[in-house]
């Protein structure tokens, strides 16, 4: 059940990352286009296994997503220095 629960989110975050916004960009890896979905997906998982309902699961995608931006606003530089 797990695994399914796995393939399943990583197959909507694939086709989320696949769209025609994120196509248009010049670099895209296939191992980024691989990873990321594939950890989003292993997040979902365990909030999955540890029983979280979705309303909980949106709100703490939202929380880390936006943490995430205003990380990356604030230290973008950085990040993209070590990116490379």
């Amino acid at each position: 059940m797990i695994m399914v629960t796995f393939v399943v989110y990583f197959i909507i975050f694939i086709l989320i990352f696949s769209g025609p916004k994120f196509r248009k960009r010049e670099n895209l890896q296939v191992s980024k286009l691989i990873v990321i979905p594939a950890l989003l997906a292993i997040g979902m998982v365990l909030l999955t296994v540890i029983k979280v309902y979705f309303i909980y699961k949106i709100m703490i995608l939202i929380f880390g997503l936006v943490t995430t931006w205003l990380s990356y606003w604030q230290w973008g530089e950085q990040i993209r220095q070590r990116w490379k």
